[in-house]
């Protein structure tokens, strides 16, 4: 049974999920994709590569902080409108938005439901060094993966560009709306949730006695955040929904992540069933002979973070990324433990790699919605292109994981 000293202890991490679904929710409304993607297509300045570039690094920067679907969504009337502008340019203007949303996803805390199934496996296993994960110090670690992967994944869509499409006609380029009154808001309250998230996990990080306060203080925040978005302003003036309000609170139904709560209870009953049958233990046989028939018999740690990595791409490319992860947390917990090694490392692996599968339209809901959107995209070039970036993907996050991750969670 979980106890109230647990639930005080975790609540700033509970709040943070918390506000940050209904930062999403903000976000939505007040229709703050939209304006940056046409800030996106602005800064291509006529190229294409830069056009894809700015379409990447969009998608990517949205999904750290909404889900990485929503994005997709968000972009996909974008693209839409540059596919039917420009000539042979579907498939690229696709991939691009799928690699920047789940490349994106691993760059945040609450950027997939992945990591929040990371931060109960962790808490359910009684992983040594989970108290030390927070919304900043991931961001230490994850941000310059990101921006790597990103270059990796520019670099990769380029080669579906047509010959000779490298210039986009001026006539062809999207205007950019100016930004409205509720987005500025929005953008008002986002820094605002920013700001005090970075700022408490740094106080966390270097002030020893903080933590006991820490959760007091997510509260008092969590209340001042609330009042921004359903509290009415002095002004009258009338913003996405209500009067005054930003946003209704009947507004929150609109985006619950039925999805995310039905794999959280799915979570549950695999990591129950994996321990009740062992599961786990036969894998983490399996892993360890896996380790043997490839001569380093436990003896590279490397090694089994890239086999790690490599299988959980390989299967998220057949099932669903989700259910992937939550399968493979036990199995990897208890291969940690076999080989005499802390688990955390191999299940963050396990929750970013998840995310990093970019072959079939099958692999992630924005590979699902991006594929079946778009007419007249190359199902050859995004197979082609995406086992280039899995492969590119399976040895960048394995290196990073195994080398960098310890250096931040000390």
């Amino acid at each position: 049974m979980i106890s109230l000293l647990y639930i005080y202890e975790r609540g700033p991490l509970f709040l943070l999920f918390a506000t940050g679904y209904i930062l999403y929710r903000v976000i939505a409304s007040v229709r703050l994709p939209e304006y940056f993607s046409g800030k996106a297509v602005s800064l291509s300045r006529g190229r294409a590569d830069y056009l894809f570039l700015s379409l990447i690094f969009v998608s990517a920067g949205m999904s750290m902080f909404i889900p990485n679907a929503v994005t997709v969504l968000a972009m996909i009337p974008v693209i839409r409108k540059l596919d039917a502008e420009l000539e042979s340019m579907t498939t690229p203007l696709t991939l691009s938005i799928i690699y920047g949303a789940n490349i994106g996803g691993m760059g945040s805390l609450i950027g997939s439901p992945a990591n929040m199934l990371l931060i109960g496996a962790l808490d359910f296993f009684k992983v040594a060094g989970r108290e030390k994960i927070n919304f900043f110090n991931w961001f230490v670690w994850a941000v310059p993966l990101v921006l790597l992967f990103l270059i990796l994944a520019w670099f990769t869509v380029r080669f579906a560009l047509p010959k000779g499409g490298l210039i986009i006609p001026a006539n062809n380029q999207c205007s950019v709306k100016s930004i409205s009154i509720s987005q500025k808001r929005g953008l008002n309250i986002f820094g605002f949730f920013l700001g005090f998230w970075l700022l408490t996990s740094v106080l966390r990080e270097f002030i020893a006695f903080y933590a006991k306060f820490e959760p007091l203080v997510a509260i008092f925040f969590t209340a001042i955040f609330l009042k921004m978005i359903f509290g009415r302003v002095r002004t009258g003036a009338v913003y996405a929904e209500g009067r005054g309000q930003l946003m209704k609170w009947s507004s929150l139904l609109d985006g619950v992540p039925k999805r995310g709560i039905l794999f959280l209870v799915i979570l549950g009953v695999v990591i129950g069933i994996v321990k009740l049958l062992d599961f786990d233990v036969y894998a983490a046989v399996w892993f360890k002979a896996l380790l043997t028939m490839a001569n380093i018999n436990g003896h590279s740690g490397y090694m089994l973070y890239l086999i790690t990595g490599a299988i959980v791409i390989l299967l998220t490319e057949v099932f669903s990324n989700t259910i992937v992860s939550t399968a493979f947390f036990a199995v990897v917990a208890q291969a940690a433990n076999t080989f005499g090694t802390n688990p955390m490392g191999l299940m963050i692996l396990v929750s970013i790699a998840s995310t990093c599968a970019f072959m079939t339209p099958i692999a992630t809901p924005c590979n699902s919605l991006a594929y079946g959107e778009m007419k007249k995209v190359s199902l050859r070039t995004m197979l082609v292109l995406g086992l280039v970036l899995n492969l590119c993907g399976v040895l960048l996050l394995s290196m990073w994981v195994w080398k960098v991750i310890p250096y931040v969670y000390k």
